[in-house]
């Protein structure tokens, strides 16, 4: 498994002004950590009580840890969007 994004970088170059700004996400990481776990064990718990009752759908785990997967996976995306004369780099390290 890949580490997630830790920044997000931008940049726009229009011009009349260049503008750049980095978000850093790694300052967010101790907070998620603590909802990724809360979500999950409330998932865990929502998956067994389903499961216990008969539903048919009980793999609300699977698709919480199928969305720390998707979100790990956008680490090295890059977006470039032009219009006419102004320029938009989005990266996601």
């Amino acid at each position: 498994m890949n580490a997630p994004p830790y920044l997000i970088d931008m940049r726009i170059q229009a011009p009349e002004h260049r503008f750049s700004l980095w978000l850093p996400l790694f300052l967010l990481w101790p907070l998620m950590l603590v909802f990724g776990v809360l979500s999950l064990v409330l998932t865990i718990l929502a998956d067994i009580t389903l499961f216990l009752l008969g539903q048919r759908y009980h793999y609300y785990t699977l698709l919480l840890l199928g969305i720390f997967a998707t979100t790990t996976e956008l680490r090295g995306t890059t977006i470039h969007i032009r219009d006419n004369a102004t320029l938009v780099d989005l990266t996601i390290k």
